[in-house]
């Protein structure tokens, strides 16, 4: 009899000690899960900011380019990525290809400007 209250005691400190591991683990695995779902919803937000802040500068490069008197644009195109912005297209004259360079790169947001604009010539 004194064995079996024994085995009892052991038994009943067994599953409350296992018992309380498991839930203990199963409440870290939680939080981890649940740690990872932030950080994962923080890095969608971050990535749609970085792609809404482009699009926003590709079209206030675009709409200030086409907007400037000083410019003889015939057709320039801009594309932002990570906040550099490129630029290719054609104008009439070689100064206007540093014109739209500096028009870029004075917009507020524009970390860098590659410049891929030509003269467009007769034969071009």
């Amino acid at each position: 009899m004194k064995n079996l209250r024994i085995a009892g005691l052991i038994a009943g400190v067994f599953t409350a000690t296992l018992g309380s591991a498991a839930v203990a683990a199963t409440v870290e695995y939680a939080q981890q899960h649940a740690e990872n779902a932030a950080s994962s919803t923080e890095t969608a937000v971050e990535e749609t900011k970085g792609y809404l802040s482009d699009a926003a500068l590709t079209t206030k490069v675009k709409s200030t380019i086409l907007a400037s008197d000083a410019l003889n644009v015939i057709e320039i195109n801009v594309e932002t990525s990570n906040g550099i912005v490129q630029l290719s297209g054609f104008v009439k004259q070689e100064e206007d290809i540093d014109t739209a360079e500096r028009i870029s790169r004075g917009i507020e947001g524009v970390k860098d400007v590659k410049n891929d604009i030509k003269v467009k010539t007769e034969a071009s």
